[in-house]
């Protein structure tokens, strides 16, 4: 069925896809971007680049909601809010301008504000968490319903990342952080500078100790796949509040172990039935998308529990790799049909892998096996036809491993274009982006003039703000539908806790998550 017209509510209470409850505690983002020279005009265009690129196919995803609201700011000569928060999907036109308004920031000029851009970021941090609890407070006022109270920000710099992230945990000790889940320091380097901002063992553990701030860092390749990387991370299921799959198993203990899940919702009972050598399962007989299977990081379970889960679920995992052998698991029902009649059993094959996760298939059952009678071949091919075939074998490059970065379907662009015709969803009139000049005299009145062209219509406004400007938000008109629905494949991806129930039966936790670093994602043709 196409998801766009399944209904979130009305799922198979047995499918192993939780549309109602998936990502409902997703965060708002913050992305804060240091716009500084030098290292500007390196890292300028492979983030407006991978921005573009990321924008451009989250405005389009249909499903549950990834990336609901989204801030932007850049740090240059002073501080600019080049976006309030805004609701991501649909808004293709308007991200997009912030995209081009953030890369005709200049990339050379007097350096001076690099000796303030610390404090400058400080400002920047707590004027975005200001701006967020302003954001919800309208929401509130309007009776919208809203699920996403947290928010995340994320810095992206060319400076050292070490220093960065010291001077925020100093600078933000005392400030009121309630709404804030998570600071990330993203730092773009390239190969040149990889080393040269480790710190010191002493030095990291007296920052540790003096301040209780934690504030993360990330360095990345100055390259527009591994900043893609970055931002598609938001799209991942950010909960982690249930466990979503328990594996049940038979228990070699004579004494169980009790169970301690206090979550509204049951998790999902995969009974293992069978364990099949994985030379003698036929991949025709898997179909649909897998999911990947992680241990479970459910907060509600206390950490003897989780310690216990995960090596549980490493030793299954390295004994069926040991062995060669997948796992036959069968659905647990836990309902009837609503018919009255029996319930029907779904059957999945569970494949182990050297990451600590497993591929969780589905597998046909008696009843969908359709005929089928493969010929064999009674003599081999003639030399002829084996001379012409290897022929075009020599044409041909080869790879030992497949990588998809290799690959590119022209997506981007084509989500762009479909993006940019369609209405949007936001009361305002686009207006053109006005450029800034590429070049910039190296101080003073001269530095300040390099600017008017953008300063002309609201003079007076940012003469009088200077370096600093605050953003008093409303929010858009929120619809769920999508005009540029592009569907998810299958949503959200599992992870896994073993335990045992009264009748001897190990069983694992596990909640869904995204697969890997590269989603898989469902078109439709227009």
């Amino acid at each position: 069925m196409d998801n766009k017209k399944r209904s979130y509510g009305s799922a198979n209470t047995e499918s192993l896809v939780y549309w109602s409850s998936s990502f409902l505690r997703q965060p708002a983002r913050v992305l804060i971007v240091e716009a500084l020279p030098p290292w500007w005009s390196n890292t300028c265009p492979v983030l407006c680049d991978a921005l573009d690129n990321f924008l451009s196919l989250a405005c389009s995803l249909d499903g549950p909601c990834r990336l609901p609201h989204l801030s932007l700011y850049s740090l240059s000569r002073q501080q600019e809010c080049l976006l309030p928060f805004v609701q991501v999907r649909g808004n293709l036109a308007r991200l997009r301008s912030c995209v081009e308004e953030l890369r005709s920031i200049p990339s050379e000029g007097c350096s001076r504000g690099t000796a303030r851009g610390g404090e400058m970021l400080r400002q920047v941090v707590l004027d975005s968490l200001q701006q967020f609890k302003q954001y919800m407070r309208h929401i509130e006022a309007n009776s919208q319903a809203n699920s996403h109270t947290c928010v995340e920000v994320t810095v992206v710099t060319g400076r050292p990342g070490r220093g960065v992230v010291h001077f925020l945990e100093n600078g933000l000790t005392d400030a009121d952080l309630v709404p804030l889940k998570r600071l990330l320091v993203v730092q773009l380097h390239t190969e040149a500078e990889c080393g040269e901002d480790a710190p010191s063992p002493e030095a990291s553990r007296d920052a540790s100790e003096d301040n209780l701030l934690l504030v993360d860092l990330q360095q990345v390749d100055n390259n527009v796949i591994a900043v893609e990387s970055v931002l598609k991370a938001w799209l991942q299921e950010q909960g982690g509040d249930k466990e979503h799959l328990h594996l049940l198993l038979p228990s070699p203990l004579e004494n169980h172990i009790p169970s301690a899940t206090n979550q509204s919702q049951v998790p999902q009972k995969l009974r293992a039935i069978k364990a099949l050598r994985a030379d003698g399962m036929c991949e025709s007989m898997l179909y649909g998308l897998p999911l990947v299977i992680r241990p479970t990081t459910c907060w509600q379970l206390d950490w003897d529990e989780m310690e216990n889960n995960h090596n549980w679920f490493h030793a299954l995992c390295h004994t069926l790799q040991s062995r060669d052998m997948v796992l036959l698991l069968q659905v647990e029902s836990t309902q009837r049909s609503a018919t009255g009649g029996p319930a029907v059993f779904s059957h999945y094959v569970l494949q182990p892998s050297a990451s600590l996760s497993f591929l969780l298939k589905p597998v046909v059952s008696r009843e969908l096996l359709l005929p089928c009678t493969p010929s064999l071949p009674v003599q081999d091919p003639t030399p002829e036809a084996m001379q012409v075939i290897q022929g075009c074998f020599t044409q041909m490059d080869e790879e030992c491993v497949f990588n998809p970065h290799s690959l590119s379907s022209n997506l981007y662009p084509h989500l762009r274009s479909r993006g940019l015709l369609s209405q949007p969803r936001y009361p305002y009139r686009l207006q053109p982006a006005i450029h800034r000049q590429q070049s910039q005299p190296p101080e003073g009145a001269k530095a300040t003039a390099s600017r008017q062209p953008r300063q002309q219509p609201n003079q007076a406004r940012q003469l009088g703000m200077k370096s600093k400007i605050k953003a008093t938000v409303s929010p858009m008109p929120f619809s769920c539908s999508s005009s540029l629905g592009l569907p998810l494949a299958k949503a959200s991806r599992p992870v896994l806790t073993f335990q045992s129930s009264g009748s001897h039966q190990a069983f694992v936790s596990a909640h869904q998550e995204q697969c890997d670093d590269s989603s898989i994602i469902t078109l439709e043709e227009d």
